[in-house]
This record gives C-alpha cells, sequence and structure tokens, in this order.
C-alpha cells in the first residue's frame, strides 16, 4: 500500500499534541513543506486558545499554510466523544473532497485501545482488527509506530507541545480503558504492542480484510503487476514485464532507502535489463541478487518476482535460514502441504523453497539461494530435491503430489 500519492494535496491535522505535532514535522520534512494544517478547536476548555496558537506557531516556523475549524462544544454534553468525531470526519470529508489526503496521528497504541474496546462491545472478529492506515483518504501514517517512540522522536527534535488535561478525564470512553488496563499492562508486558501487531496481521490475513496483496491492472497491452508484503516486511513485485513499472520500483526503493537520495533511473534500467535477459534466454540462470542500490536497498530476482529489501529485512531471511538449518539437521522435519493448497496459500515467503518429495534424486538442485545460503547447501549436498516454486514448470507443478512448503512465522516460530 503506497502512502504518497502525487495526484493528490497533503493536509494534515494538528491537535498541537505531541503525536500531531510529531507528524507534521515528519511530513513537512518529506514534501519539502508542500503541505497543509488544519487545527481543529473544540472550543471545550481556556486552553483551546494556547493550543491553537501553538499550532500556529509551529506552522510559521515551518513556513506552512494553517486553516483553524472552530467549534463551540461541551465536555459535558451527551455522548460528547461521539459529536466530537462525526464533527471532525465532516471537516475531513471537505477536505477529501477538495483532492487532499487528510493525515491523522493514530499510533499502534491507539489501535490498540481501539481493538480492544471493541472486543467488549461487538462480537465481530472484523470489527477489533484496528484503526486502518488508509481508509477513503484518510492516512494515519504513524501505525507503524508506539506513542513512546513518537514522544522519543519529538524530543530529540526538540518540539513543543501541548497537554490536554481532558485525557485524563476517565468520564470519556478511552481515557477510562487507558487508565484501567493499558497503563497497567504496559509494565508488566512491555512486548504487547508488538505481539498485537502480530496478530492483528495474521488476523487480516484469515478474514482475507489485508490489503497486503492486489493487482494492479495498467494499460491495455501492458502487463499486470502483483505487489505482495513480506512477512519480513520488504515488498515481493511480480510482472512478465518490468519496464511498465519503473517508477513503481523507484518509488519502493526509495522507501526503503537510508539516504532518499541519488539518481537511480540508470540502475533500475539495468535491473529491468537483467530480468528481461533472464526471462528471454532458457540459457540464463533465473535467479540473480543481490542487486545493491543507493541507501542499502538490495533487490533479487526470481524468475518473474523482484524482491526488494533492505539490511533490517535480510536479517529475517538470515534468521529464516538458521531455523531452517537447525530444523533440518535436528529433525529433517518440514511442513507437508498439498500442491493445490500451495496456489491458495497466502503465507509463503520469498523465496518460495519447496521439496520435490516425489522427485528422483539424480535430478536434485545445484541451486544455492543467496537468501537462503545455508539451508539450500546443506538440501544440496545431500542431494536432497527441493527447487524454487517460480522455476517449476506448470506441467511440472500439476505432476507434484506433495509439496513441502516452508512458511513464515507460523512454522518457523518468529
Amino acid at each position: 500500500m503506497q502512502l504518497i500519492n502525487s495526484d493528490k494535496s497533503i493536509l494534515v491535522a494538528v491537535s498541537g499534541g505531541v503525536d500531531s505535532i510529531a507528524l507534521m514535522y515528519v511530513l513537512a520534512e518529506i514534501f519539502k513543506g508542500q503541505l497543509r494544517v488544519l487545527h481543529i478547536n473544540h472550543g471545550t476548555r481556556p486552553a483551546n486558545i494556547d493550543e491553537e496558537n501553538l499550532v500556529i506557531k509551529h506552522c510559521n516556523f515551518l513556513n506552512i499554510e494553517v486553516d483553524i475549524v472552530k467549534f463551540t462544544l461541551n465536555l459535558d454534553q451527551n455522548n460528547f466523544e461521539a459529536v466530537a468525531r462525526n464533527l471532525r470526519a465532516e471537516v475531513y470529508k471537505q477536505y477529501i473532497q477538495k483532492n487532499y489526503w487528510v493525515h491523522t496521528a493514530h499510533h499502534l497504541d491507539d489501535s490498540f485501545e481501539w481493538s480492544m474496546i471493541q472486543s467488549f462491545k461487538q462480537s465481530s472478529l472484523s470489527s477489533t482488527l484496528g484503526i486502518p492506515v488508509f481508509n477513503r483518504g484518510l492516512v494515519r501514517p504513524f501505525m507503524c509506530a508506539s506513542k513512546n517512540q513518537i514522544r522519543t522522536y519529538a524530543r530529540s527534535l526538540g518540539l513543543t507541545w501541548a497537554e490536554d488535561s481532558s485525557n485524563r478525564d476517565i468520564r470519556f470512553e478511552r481515557n477510562f480503558f487507558r487508565a484501567a488496563l493499558t497503563e497497567t499492562i504496559h509494565n508488566r508486558y512491555p512486548q504487547y504492542l508488538c505481539h498485537y501487531v502480530a496478530r492483528q496481521n495474521q488476523l487480516a490475513l484469515q478474514l482475507n480484510l489485508h490489503r497486503s496483496l492486489f493487482v494492479k491492472k495498467t494499460e491495455a497491452g501492458k502487463s499486470i503487476i502483483q505487489e505482495k508484503r513480506e512477512a519480513s516486511g520488504a515488498v515481493v513485485l511480480r510482472s512478465k514485464d518490468f519496464s511498465f513499472h519503473k517508477n513503481h520500483i523507484k518509488e519502493w526503493i526509495h522507501f526503503f532507502s537510508k539516504t532518499h537520495r541519488g539518481e537511480i533511473d540508470h540502475e533500475i534500467d539495468k535491473l529491468i535489463l537483467a530480468h528481461k535477459k533472464i526471462s528471454e534466454d532458457p540459457r540464463e540462470l533465473k535467479m540473480k541478487g543481490p542487486l545493491s542500490f543507493s541507501g542499502g536497498v538490495k533487490i533479487f530476482i526470481l524468475d518473474d518476482y523482484l524482491l526488494i529489501c533492505n539490511d533490517l529485512h535480510l536479517d529475517y531471511y538470515r534468521h529464516c535460514d538458521e531455523l531452517l538449518l537447525e530444523s533440518f539437521e535436528q529433525t529433517g522435519k518440514v511442513t507437508q502441504i498439498t500442491e493445490s493448497r500451495l496456489r491458495n496459500a497466502k503465507k509463503v515467503f520469498f523465496p518460495y523453497l519447496c521439496f520435490l518429495v516425489a522427485a528422483d534424486r539424480s535430478k536434485s538442485s545445484k541451486l544455492t539461494h543467496p537468501l537462503l545460503p545455508k539451508s539450500t547447501e546443506w538440501l544440496k549436498q545431500r542431494k536432497i530435491p527441493y527447487s524454487f516454486y517460480p522455476l517449476i514448470s506448470k506441467k511440472g507443478r500439476q505432476k507434484l503430489l506433495h509439496t513441502a512448503v516452508i512458511l513464515d512465522s507460523s512454522v518457523l516460530g518468529l
């Protein structure tokens, strides 16, 4: 999923709190000040005017235009939270209709609290998935960060922000839940957010509600590209011809790059040429990589697949490789699933290593994959037949009675 769209204007909703102030500075850096700020003054407390002035001060410092929308609400009115939320949503809708994407500073703690609250109020699994990263023009870039991480970032920049005193009022549902549960479990279970994210991602996959796998259709006569976010966090692109998707590849390289600098068009052209060569020449090895790009980005080619990743993602595959090797040496066990299930598998990970159970050992693979060098070398030395799913012909796939496929965290224990 792409959270940057050059066809859309950028609006960031800033309340004056640490989360939205930090988001404003992040987006100002990314978009070089080409954005607009929206501040909504709910008119509930005398301090609202101080928060408004603080936002204006930051916008003046960043040379960003700011729109102020004022309401007159009462914290004691019935269903205040829902009323305020609906009013904000209506304001956001007006900007979205003007071709803006509205960015809000919701983060992982917010999503966790929302999921838990919904689990007490509803029985539907989908209602507990949490706050979406993107929804009809609303973008939440901080859905990958915790409150503590955001606060640490803001402090590192020396930013100033306002603390909303009403956030301690337990009459309001979110505040009550935070005081009664979240703050209590944080010290005892410091990894709870990590487990929450992994669990919700698995649930989204099971309910087929995720947006990590999609097909993008291009103009008539051009190829179709598929995109899948890996368990590692890397991205896999699939196409018969990547020459139509140069900008898409470029966007992912910049997304994963540490520097966001440098001219990479020539390198991408060489990548596309390398893919074209292995596609058209049957004598070419259908596997290449890693090809290095600026900012520590690496790209692997496997037939019609590209894996775009950085060093952090490669650590995941190194860990997988170690776990596979350990499993082979200690037990030799793998998870066997039928070929029909393989076609529908959502959790297979690049490079889609599979074992040809019924194959002739004399035809065992001679390939050692750079992402799984230790485990594939171990198999190769023992003449255990294996391959990589994209390299098996359609006819060959139909002949497979059983295939052992290494899945992601569910099998590897990550």
